[in-house]
């Protein structure tokens, strides 16, 4: 309840504070239907039981069913951009960076199996049409690439013109390729262990050797 007298700069900062709760609040529970029901069974009114709420109270959120799902798959790119990005951030060296984000992709979602299969595979599970992808959402995501990609690809570069790594390589495609190997790592992992048939490669072990592959391809003659 907002007090009595409260200033009014004060009172709009709890009322943003409020509508960022209760937002978060739908995206978590969207997160719980999608995970119980799949994509056929993701609807508003299923989002609005799951939470107690009039399916009205959540248009004041999300305009559409659309929004929502989009909103959700934003808020997991966007964190492990975040995750992933520091990572790289913080090296000097192209190899290193690499290797960096290799390694954070690895661990983010490792901790995080059902935010990579909505983010991921969900999309191409839903059939039923729950998103589509205009132009100014396909704006919205491409910065979490150039967050990535374009770091790592900036560091392999500035090696390059130093002479330091073969000037043949690729830098951006190459980052690209690792990103999506360590996705697909995950995903067969995820698969296998649905089925209750796990991988006999340990996790950190194939991190290892992804790290070890794309690390070659920076030396002379890789």
């Amino acid at each position: 309840m907002v007090r009595k007298g409260m200033s009014r700069p004060r009172r709009q900062a709890l009322k943003e504070q409020r509508h960022d709760q209760v937002r978060e609040e739908i995206l978590e529970a969207t997160m719980s239907v999608l995970l119980r029901k799949g994509p056929g069974g993701f609807t508003l009114n299923a989002v609005a039981r799951e939470l107690q709420l009039t399916k009205a109270a959540l248009y004041y959120y999300f305009d559409s069913k659309e929004t929502l799902l989009f909103e959700l798959i934003y808020r997991g790119l966007d964190r492990q951009t975040q995750t992933v990005g520091d990572a790289v951030e913080a090296t000097d060296t192209g190899a290193d960076a690499l290797k960096a984000m290799i390694r954070a992709t690895a661990g983010y979602y490792g901790a995080r199996m059902d935010e990579l299969r909505l983010t991921y595979m969900m999309p191409q599970a839903d059939s039923a049409g729950s998103m589509s992808m205009t132009d100014e959402r396909f704006e919205r995501l491409r910065p979490f690439n150039d967050r990535i990609f374009g770091a790592v690809a900036e560091r392999i570069e500035a090696d390059q013109e130093a002479g330091r790594i073969p000037g043949h390589v690729p830098a951006r495609r190459l980052a690209f390729v690792a990103h999506t190997s360590v996705l697909g790592m995950l995903l067969m992992e995820g698969l296998v262990e649905s089925v209750d048939d796990p991988l006999l490669h340990a996790r950190p072990a194939m991190v290892d050797e992804l790290v070890r592959a794309f690390h070659a391809r920076l030396r002379p003659g890789g």
